[in-house]
């Protein structure tokens, strides 16, 4: 981690002022993405359990909480998900969290039946373009916070299809100034209170602390920005890039 960093001024937006950014305009074609939810979908057998906080024509994402002991129907999944489940973190507050990521194929069946001695909770993301040939080694900026080796960044899972960046800033620590570029899912369970400076010499920006989860999605380029934690607890943050795909289906799957 490295330790409190000032807030990007004028000559560091002159540095990385000729990096072009990829555009996520139009990443995805045609003639895929053709799958949709069946009778068995997990939102139509259980919508107590799982709920739909984004649905659009990238993704649709679930939040799911199961309580302890409870009788679960089988359910389906009919496009391959991200799944990110949390649990309590050993020695800390209950803000922060320990994260696991796991990657799930389209098709996977839950047998149903009832659930263990301990409520669960996880984020799944679907990908609608799941079943699209995706572009093999889709080209990122210099400036991407996986480039530059930024520390406070951990890819938690990765494939042809998405990059999952886990962020863990802390306290009175900061990011290096980096850049992102895919359409991503961004994840807070909760949040301390920060300080957001960007490259194009406005000032930095106060963000209050989140006492909730939020779930956004940014269709868009992430132009060059740092973050510094202000708060007493760990920054925690998760970004789902989704990559780009071709128009082609994928066949055979």
């Amino acid at each position: 981690m490295r330790e409190n960093r000032p807030v990007m001024t004028k000559p560091i937006a002159k540095v990385f002022a000729a990096c072009a950014l990829l555009a996520p305009a139009g990443l995805f074609g045609a003639g895929c993405g053709t799958a949709v939810p069946d009778a068995r979908d997990a939102v139509a057998v259980s919508p107590g359990t799982h709920k739909v906080v984004i649905d659009n024509e990238s993704v649709r994402v679930l939040d799911v909480n199961i309580p302890a002991g409870a009788k679960m129907p089988a359910y389906s999944h009919v496009w391959p998900s991200v799944v990110i489940q949390d649990s309590p973190k050993s020695g800390e507050r209950a803000e922060v969290r320990s994260f696991t990521t796991r990657w799930e194929a389209a098709g996977k069946k839950e047998k149903g039946g009832k659930s263990g001695p301990s409520a669960v909770h996880y984020l799944r993301i679907e990908l609608k373009k799941g079943d699209c040939a995706p572009v093999k080694n889709p080209p990122l900026p210099p400036t991407d916070g996986v480039v530059i080796h930024d520390p406070s960044i951990k890819v938690a899972l990765e494939n042809s299809y998405v990059r999952v960046l886990e962020l863990e800033v802390k306290p009175g620590e900061s990011e290096p100034p980096h850049t992102h570029t895919w359409p991503t899912v961004v994840y807070y369970y909760r949040l301390p209170t920060s300080r957001r400076g960007t490259a194009d010499g406005q000032p930095p920006v106060d963000r209050p602390e989140l006492k909730q989860q939020q779930v956004t999605f940014e269709n868009y380029s992430q132009p060059i920005h740092t973050l510094l934690n202000t708060g007493t607890y760990l920054y925690q943050a998760h970004r789902i890039e989704i990559k780009p795909v071709t128009g082609e289906a994928v066949t055979g799957k």
